[in-house]
């Protein structure tokens, strides 16, 4: 059977009529005993909720209604009205009706925007129109929602349990974490009319739910009724401001990248309750150091917290910034960013990373260096510019000899600190063989150059060597000479006959 169907036969004409004619003996109770209403964005205080009609059949002498939630009361002619604007309610009230003759129960199912009704038994629950029996419940213990923060005077009434079958001759009793267990005695309950109460002021951060248990005892102290189960939770309040604990934030983007490149993200946390506005964050950006060459270097997701290239690949040129660090105050505020929401900052350190778009140049096409022959060691260093990074190998140089060096007897080393060539001679030169000596040296960097750039004519130059010509001693051929003689040879004998020779051959110089 469909609901449409059984909503066609329940209120037809003929089925009303019938009813009517059944019905003209009173029924004690409430005419209706099942609401649904739709949650409005506030419940505004003194305004008509709905109206509950309660009929004893003999005169409602002495009646009086107790509603599960006090922000809400009932007056006599059955007017539902809110004491005060009310915004959290909970999923449904109850009302608990009493007078000389009757009592009881109604159900106000408080459904949202966009909630259905739908399902077949929930529609079947209006019993009290369809004349379905309904069972029952001993204790009525609604979910209670309390503030966080709230402001003294403490004890607060902050809900109501309800024993359809009365009070009389038994009290309340109340149990569970935040009565008779760790952190105790924050809730209390009037043993005798069940108004549960909070002693005060509640942390939704430190605990956001509590489950409790009431049940009703005899004078003994012996279970009559329950327990059933009692939920409070607490409502969060904006107590808490957004914080960046993950710092220090530093970032880091190529120079020359295309506009929108992704640097970084900022990501703040905020204790309060991430399903509420309360610590809904969005990001913006306070003030960026420098401001050149565009005041607007950078732009920041709002809701992800990204932060991005704005400004184009030509601006993003490390050689021609002020300065390759950048600084911005990133704010984080909750409330969806709204005026009334609360803020916290941190910097965000953005670094522009070289890339070698820069060859090195020699400063001079060429160079002089002087050495004596048959000396070893450094004779000339070797300088370069290169406007790349100095703490990069996009700036770091690596010489080469391209040229004039057949005998290896120079080599080239690259000065850590200052990034000059070092060229030494590593095999004594010999001013006779050679007095002149002209080095071609190529310098390139560490790092492969950009595709769109080469290295050109200034990155070699030429080293003019001389050698200057040494007074070298006589050499002895050979060297040692040995020599045997008979013993008792006569005086004047010749002994050995030796022979020099005096490497300078460029010079007239004899020999003694």
């Amino acid at each position: 059977v469909d609901v449409k169907s059984l909503f066609l036969f329940f209120f037809s004409p003929q089925v009303l009529l019938l009813a009517c004619a059944e019905d003209l003996e009173c029924v004690p109770g409430f005419q209706q005993k099942v609401f649904y209403i739709e949650k409005p964005f506030q419940f505004t205080e003194d305004r008509l909720v709905l109206n509950l009609k309660f009929d004893d059949c003999k005169g409602n002498n002495k009646l009086n209604f107790e509603v599960s939630n006090p922000d809400f009361t009932v007056e006599l002619d059955g007017n539902l009205v809110a004491l005060k604007n009310v915004s959290e309610v909970g999923k449904a009230l109850f009302v608990h009706a009493r007078s000389e003759h009757a009592e009881d129960m109604a159900e106000i199912f408080i459904l949202e925007a966009n909630e259905k009704r739908g399902a077949l038994k929930e529609i079947l629950k209006l019993e009290g129109n369809l004349g379905i029996p309904r069972q029952k419940r001993a204790i009525l213990a609604t979910p209670i929602l309390i503030p966080e923060n709230q402001r003294p005077p403490f004890p607060r009434l902050v809900g109501k349990v309800i024993r359809s079958e009365g009070t009389e001759g038994v009290k309340f009793r109340l149990s569970g974490k935040g009565v008779d267990q760790e952190p105790r005695g924050i809730f209390r309950i009037n043993e005798m009319n069940g108004d549960v109460s909070v002693t005060r002021t509640l942390d939704r951060e430190a605990i956001a739910n509590y489950e409790l248990e009431v049940e009703v005892v005899d004078m003994s102290g012996q279970t009559v009724d329950g327990p059933v189960r009692l939920d409070i939770s607490v409502i969060d309040q904006n107590d808490n401001r957004p914080m960046f604990k993950e710092g220090p934030y530093v970032g880091h983007v190529m120079e020359g990248s295309a506009t929108g490149t992704t640097v970084m993200r900022m990501a703040a946390f905020d204790a309060d309750d991430a399903s509420t506005d309360n610590a809904l964050l969005r990001y913006n950006i306070l003030r960026q150091t420098p401001t050149k060459p565009s005041p607007n270097m950078f732009y920041i997701d709002p809701e992800k917290g990204d932060i991005v290239t704005v400004v184009s690949p030509a601006l993003l040129d490390r050689e021609t910034m002020e300065s390759p660090k950048y600084e911005l105050v990133i704010e984080a505020k909750d409330m969806g960013g709204m005026d009334v929401g609360l803020t916290g900052t941190a910097t965000a350190t953005i670094l522009i990373d070289d890339k070698n778009d820069h060859a090195p140049e020699f400063t001079k096409k060429e160079f002089q260096a002087t050495v004596k022959e048959g000396v070893t060691g450094v004779i000339v260093n070797l300088t370069v510019g290169d406007r790349d990074d100095p703490a990069t190998g996009a700036w770091r140089a690596v010489y080469s000899i391209i040229n004039g060096n057949p005998g290896q007897s120079f080599e080239i080393h690259t000065n850590p600190q200052t990034n000059e060539g070092m060229l030494s001679v590593v095999k004594p030169l010999d001013y006779e063989i050679s007095a002149f000596h002209t080095l071609l040296i190529k310098v390139e960097n560490e790092e492969p150059l950009i595709p769109d750039i080469a290295y050109g004519p200034s990155s070699t130059a030429t080293v003019q060597i001389t050698v200057e010509d040494v007074n070298e001693g006589p050499v002895f051929h050979p060297n040692p000479m040995a020599v045997s003689k008979q013993e008792n040879i006569p005086v004047g004998s010749v002994v050995l006959t030796v022979n020099a020779t005096d490497p300078d051959t460029l010079q007239h110089q004899t020999i003694r």
